[in-house]
């Protein structure tokens, strides 16, 4: 694997990390399945500290499968990863190939 593909992707399970801690944070304290919760951008940029918007719901349909993440619009990158899913608040990516097996591989929840 490329040290360009690791970092990549070893930056995006950050994020992801943060994400999960911030979830379990919300809940109990967000009383509407339709609140937004602020989470983390989890794109490849090390530099991002973007905040995107989704209800406790939508990020569990992003965390339903490993390889899944979640990225302001605009923050994909199509060299690790195809999107699944998008609105203006969010894109849903999974990331494919060596960027995939590590990133999937590092899922806290597996």
């Amino acid at each position: 694997m490329s040290s360009d593909v690791e970092r990549k992707a070893s930056n995006e399970h950050t994020f992801r990390d943060a994400n999960e801690q911030l979830q379990a944070g919300a809940v109990g304290l967000v009383e509407g399945d339709q609140d937004p919760v602020p989470f983390l951008c989890e794109c490849s940029r090390a530099e991002c500290t973007e905040v995107v918007l989704l209800t406790l719901a939508e990020y569990e349909r992003v965390r339903s499968g490993s390889r899944r993440g979640v990225a302001k619009p605009g923050h994909e990158d199509l060299s690790i990863e195809r999107v699944l899913d998008q609105n203006d608040r969010f894109t849903v990516t999974e990331k494919f190939g060596a960027a995939g097996e590590m990133y999937g591989q590092s899922d806290p929840r597996t």
